[in-house]
């Protein structure tokens, strides 16, 4: 018994300094994968919120264009939609009812959309944001069928990485215009 009493040393500092380095790499270890699952979960957050928006865009957007009658694309980069004016006896298409326009520069361009002869401007709520190009909207007209109008877009949060981009690509009729 005394002996076992007198053999109680303590651990000596080398050990002790081993297993302080051992439990730093694991650590580390632990904090570096929790942070780049937390970073990569943001990010994906952040994406699918821009692919939602731009989705919710399109809809409003494809929703506009079926109501209208005709439609003037302006460098691309406006439409402006307009409805039948309900108190002429003959078919003048006049009233304009929605402009939808893109605003922004380099590869960050933002959706808006305006009601009426309001000014389609950066003052107007974001309907989409992260079109990495501002030109987006084409006419397409054939014999024999409704005028549509073009939308091409590609959506993405970080534009030097080509993998996360989203492209929503739609010709959209206009229901109430004169076949060409």
């Amino acid at each position: 018994m005394r002996r076992l009493r007198s053999c109680e040393r303590g651990t000596t500092l080398t050990e002790l300094l081993v297993s302080m380095a051992l439990l730093a790499i694991v650590m580390t270890a632990l904090v570096t994968m929790f942070t780049s699952g937390t970073t990569a979960e943001a990010q994906l957050n952040f994406k699918f919120q821009a692919q939602a928006d731009a989705r919710v865009a399109l809809d409003t957007m494809r929703r506009d264009i079926h109501n209208a009658c005709a439609a003037t694309v302006t460098g691309g980069t406006t439409v402006t939609l307009l409805t039948v004016n309900a108190a002429s006896t003959s078919y003048p298409c006049t009233v304009t009812s929605v402009t939808w326009c893109t605003a922004g520069s380099g590869s960050r361009f933002a959706l808006h959309r305006a009601v009426g002869t309001a000014s389609c401007s950066n003052a107007n709520p974001r309907r989409a944001d992260y079109l990495t190009s501002g030109t987006i909207f084409s006419i397409v007209t054939a014999a024999g069928e409704l005028p549509k109008v073009g939308v091409d877009f590609t959506v993405n949060r970080r534009p030097a990485v080509t993998r996360l981009r989203y492209r929503l690509d739609d010709q959209i009729a206009l229901r109430n215009a004169r076949r060409t």
